[in-house]
């Protein structure tokens, strides 16, 4: 394992162990006394009066009851507004979508209709050809149903478009 090859694992444990003892001593130094400061002021003012605990625990009451409204609010809020932008962008993509099929996609759907069609015929027509002694009947029939098939697909189509 390369973490353990014996040429850099001094390196890195000692690397390792130096920002570990330099971020320890920060702490140590700076962070925990501005902590300790805090809470014996906040013990300070709170011993001091009674009147104090109750003031804040009524501060605390008020402020949460205040959040907890203001939370309310913007929740509702927010789902009338993802609600109404999505059923706007519904609305959107179903008319620009018509539109397009309509306008754009017109001729390209139309082409696209003709060469499945054209190659159903060509596909019977090759059967046709490559076994002549097969019935005609039967040959006459499939190709009914692929022509049937084809007027059906089309139709479809254009009930889509409008």
């Amino acid at each position: 394992m390369p973490q353990l090859d014996k040429v850099t694992f001094f390196s890195q444990f000692f690397w390792l162990c130096f920002f570990y003892i330099g971020f320890y001593g920060v702490v140590v130094k700076f962070i925990l006394p501005k902590f300790g400061r805090i809470f014996k002021l906040r013990e300070k003012k709170l011993s001091g009066s009674s009147q104090g605990v109750t003031t804040l625990h009524q501060e605390k009451s008020t402020v949460g009851t205040s959040v907890a409204l203001v939370f309310d609010t913007a929740v509702t809020a927010s789902k009338q507004l993802v609600q109404s932008t999505l059923t706007t962008t519904g609305q959107w993509v179903d008319t620009v979508l018509q539109e397009t099929n309509a306008k754009q996609w017109k001729d390209a759907n139309t082409s696209y209709l003709k060469a499945v069609g054209e190659q159903s015929l060509s596909r019977q027509l090759g059967v046709a050809l490559t076994f002549p002694q097969t019935h005609s009947t039967l040959r006459s029939s499939v190709l009914l149903s692929q022509l049937a098939q084809f007027a059906q697909i089309k139709a479809s189509h254009k009930t889509k478009a409008r």
